[in-house]
């Protein structure tokens, strides 16, 4: 079962920013809290950020920049780690018809899994919703990813439910294309979905009872929180700060 968000489903995130003073620090926290973040840690000779909310990580991103810094999101994870780490995953999708966005998923104790993400591209006149596909295979795009993932599929679930694993509901657009949200879904686990597909259907018309398949992408597992101290690409020696000017480019173009 897929919901909106409740107060127990917090998150921590973990965002690298480009901190270099008390002053630049004072002001990320201004924004955070104008957006009701209560619970904030910044560090700046580590250029760490981490904040427990229920936000989309991309609002909160948005904060952090809006103040003239740079921030790449780092670590996900749940509010209250359990002990050993908590499985996260992430799946960056894209279609031909230039959809594109981002979803990362976390595993929470005794809460099921988290699913937050923000989707570009989309036509806010029809409906959408997101999948979990049973293969990773996008030799020919989305059409290659199999049916949908349900695990659950046995005769005797689905007369006791008809619950499908793998739906995970219907996502909100606004006028501009744009989707952003965030989930909670008591079925899905982390470890069993990576190596799947992420894919973003839309249904044509109201009379339409098929969705067509929009754009889809490999979901891969993730850093958890404070899993991943790299701030330099080993593959072409750029910085997070590098990257995350480049990211901006392409947004803008």
């Amino acid at each position: 079962m897929t919901s909106e968000n409740s107060a127990s489903s917090h998150s921590k995130l973990e965002f690298d920013v480009d901190l270099t003073c008390g002053s630049c620090a004072s002001k990320v926290r201004a924004s955070l809290e104008r957006l009701g973040v209560g619970h904030v840690h910044v560090d700046i000779p580590g250029q760490s950020v981490v904040v427990e909310t229920d936000l989309p990580f991309s609002t909160v991103q948005k904060a952090i920049q809006s103040t003239g810094k740079k921030a790449v999101l780092k670590g996900y994870g749940a509010s209250s780690e359990a002990r050993g780490s908590l499985a996260a995953a992430v799946s960056e999708i894209s279609g031909p018809s230039g959809v594109v966005g981002v979803v990362r998923f976390s595993d929470a104790p005794e809460r099921g899994c988290i699913i937050d993400g923000t989707i570009d591209g989309l036509d806010a006149t029809v409906r959408h919703r997101l999948q979990i596909h049973e293969l990773g295979d996008l030799s020919n795009g989305c059409d290659s990813t199999g049916d949908i993932f349900n695990p659950l599929s046995s005769e005797t679930s689905r007369q006791k439910d008809q619950r499908v694993y793998g739906a995970l509901g219907e996502i909100s657009v606004d006028p501009s294309g744009r989707s952003v949200f965030r989930k909670t879904n008591d079925t899905v686990r982390v470890p069993d979905i990576i190596g799947r597909s992420l894919v973003v259907c839309a249904q044509p018309t109201q009379s339409d009872t098929g969705y067509l398949r929009l754009a889809c992408g490999i979901i891969a597992r993730a850093s958890g929180l404070f899993q991943n101290p790299k701030r330099i690409c080993a593959c072409s020696g750029a910085t997070v700060w590098d990257e995350a000017s480049s990211a901006g480019r392409l947004e803008q173009s």
